[in-house]
C-alpha cells in the first residue's frame, strides 16, 4: 500500500482533531448508556484482577518509586503519578480475561482506556461526562485502529498493547484537553512507544503489555502538551506504525471519522473467563449441551475445526496454570463439558489438576479449517464430538455469538465484588449508572480503595 505524503499528514491530523473536538452532546446516548457498562464491567474485572500475584508484583515494583501523589493504584492506600497508577491498574483490570473485547479490531479496548480515565479523571478532577465522552473517543481510536492493521498485525503484535497505546493516548489528551496540534504530536509520540507481543500469551508478560499501553499513553500526552514533537507521518506515513506493523491495504477506518460514526459500542461483552479466540468452539460445544447433553466420560474424542489464529494460539493442551489455560482450547472444552460452564472456578489449581479433565481434555483435537481462516474476522468453528458407541454430534458455528444484557452485566460485576462490601458495591453501580450527570467521579475512585 503506497500513501501519499500528503494523505498521511492528513489523516493524522483529522483524526487529532476529532480527538480533541468530538462534541459530546453528538454522542448518541446509547454510546453513553453502554460506555456506562463497560466502566461496571471493567471495575468487575479489577476486583477480581486485584488477588493475582502478578498484580502483587507489580504494585510493589511501580509503586516503590513513589512520585506525585495524583492517582489510586488498587490495593494500595497511597497515591501515585497517574502514569503508574494507570500501568498497574492496567494490569490489574486485564488479568482475569473477563474483560471486554473487539472482534475486528482483535483486543480489548476497554482495557487501555478505562486505567487512563481513572487515573487522569482523578488528578484532573474530571466531570462524569467528560470521563464518558472520553472512553468513548479512545474506544473508538482503538477500533479504527485495530481494524486498519488486523489480521495481518496479530500475527506477532499483541493488538491491545499496540494499537491501545494510541487509544491510551487519545483517552489521555482528551482528559488533559490538549490542542489539536499537541495530540497529533501525542499520536506520533504513541506510535514509537507502542510495543507488544503475542509470544508473551501465557505469561505474566500479557498484561504487562496492556499497562505499558496504559503509562505510555499518558506519557504520550503529557510530553505533547510540555512542547515534546511527534512525527505527524508515524501513524501512517511510508514508515509509519501501520506499514510497518502490517499488510494493510485500505486507510479507510481512519478516515474522516465523525460522532454519527462512533464505534465503541461495537465491542463485546466477556462471557466467558478465557482467551476470545476460544469462544466460537464454545458457542458450538454449549449448543450442542443443551441439545444432546452427551456424558463427559462417554466421550471417545472431539475435533475442532476453526481458524487458524485460534488453532496457532489455542490448539495446544496446557494446563499448567492459569494463564496457559485461559489460552488452551482442549483444556476450555474439557471443562465446559465437565462443568457445564467456563468461569474463573474452572482454572484453579484443583480443576487444573483434575485427571478427569485432563484425561478429556486429551482427546480433543484441533485443526485449521481453510474456510474460517477465509472468513476471519468472523470466529467461524466447528465441532464434532464422537462417542464411545460411535454416536456422533456436530455443531458449527459461523461467528461468536457474545447475546449479554445489561441486567447481565450487573449481576456479573455483583459476582465478581463478592469480595468487597455488597452495599459499597450497590453504591458505586448506581453511581455509574446516573455519571453522566455528576460533576466528578469521587465516588469511583472511592470504591477503587475498597477493592483489596
Amino acid at each position: 500500500m503506497q500513501v501519499d505524503i500528503q494523505k498521511s499528514l492528513t489523516i493524522q491530523k483529522e483524526l487529532a482533531d476529532f480527538i480533541v473536538n468530538c462534541r459530546t452532546e453528538r454522542i448518541a446516548e446509547r454510546l453513553i448508556e453502554d460506555m456506562k457498562y463497560r466502566v461496571i464491567d471493567w471495575l468487575g474485572c479489577a476486583v477480581v484482577g486485584a488477588h493475582y500475584p502478578q498484580c502483587d508484583i507489580a504494585r510493589q515494583t511501580f509503586t516503590r518509586f513513589g512520585g506525585c501523589a495524583e492517582s489510586s493504584v488498587i490495593g494500595s492506600e497511597e497515591r501515585y503519578p497517574a502514569a503508574t497508577a494507570a500501568m498497574v491498574n492496567g494490569i490489574i483490570g486485564h488479568v482475569s480475561e473477563l474483560d471486554d473485547g473487539h472482534r475486528k479490531a482483535i483486543g480489548h479496548p476497554g482495557s487501555v482506556t478505562l486505567p487512563v480515565a481513572l487515573a487522569l479523571g482523578e488528578s484532573l478532577k474530571v466531570s462524569g461526562a467528560e470521563f464518558l465522552s472520553a472512553l468513548i473517543v479512545g474506544y473508538d481510536v482503538y477500533i479504527r485502529l485495530g481494524q486498519t492493521v488486523n489480521p495481518s498485525h496479530y500475527a506477532h503484535w499483541h493488538t491491545t498493547g499496540t494499537c491501545g497505546t494510541f487509544a491510551a493516548a487519545a483517552t489521555a489528551a482528551r482528559l488533559m484537553k490538549l490542542t489539536p496540534k499537541q495530540t497529533c504530536s501525542a499520536l506520533g509520540i504513541a506510535a514509537t512507544l507502542a510495543s507488544g507481543l503475542v509470544a508473551s500469551f501465557g505469561s505474566h508478560a500479557k498484561a504487562l503489555n496492556v499497562g505499558n499501553a496504559c503509562q505510555n499513553g499518558i506519557y504520550a500526552a503529557v510530553l505533547a502538551k510540555d512542547g515534546f514533537t511527534g512525527s505527524p507521518q508515524a501513524l501512517v506515513g511510508e514508515k509509519g506504525y501501520v506499514k510497518a506493523t502490517s499488510s494493510a491495504d485500505s486507510l479507510q477506518y481512519l478516515e474522516q471519522p465523525t460522532e454519527e460514526g462512533l464505534l465503541s459500542d461495537t465491542a463485546f461483552y466477556k462471557v466467558y473467563a478465557s482467551c476470545g479466540h476460544t469462544n466460537s468452539p464454545l458457542d458450538a460445544i454449549f449448543n450442542l449441551i443443551k441439545t444432546h447433553a452427551p456424558q463427559a466420560n462417554k466421550i471417545a474424542h472431539i475435533k475442532v475445526e476453526t481458524y487458524r489464529i485460534s488453532v496457532s494460539l489455542t490448539a495446544a493442551l496446557k494446563a499448567g496454570n492459569e494463564d496457559e489455560a485461559k489460552f488452551s482450547l482442549p483444556y476450555c472444552i474439557a471443562v465446559a463439558l465437565t462443568f457445564g460452564q467456563v468461569s474463573l472456578a474452572e482454572f484453579q489449581p484443583d480443576v487444573l489438576n483434575d485427571p478427569d479433565v485432563l484425561a478429556l481434555a486429551s482427546k480433543i483435537e484441533v485443526v485449521e479449517s481453510e474456510e474460517a481462516t477465509a472468513r476471519f474476522p468472523k470466529r467461524q468453528a466447528r465441532v464434532t464430538v464422537v462417542m464411545e458407541d460411535g454416536t456422533t454430534y456436530l455443531q458449527e458455528v459461523m461467528d461468536a455469538t457474545d447475546v449479554v444484557d445489561f441486567p447481565m452485566l450487573e449481576q456479573k460485576f455483583l459476582h465478581s465484588a463478592q469480595s468487597v462490601d455488597r452495599q459499597a458495591s450497590q453504591e458505586v453501580l448506581a453511581f455509574i449508572k446516573s455519571m453522566d450527570k455528576r460533576g466528578d467521579i469521587a465516588p469511583l475512585v472511592a470504591y477503587l480503595k475498597k477493592i483489596r
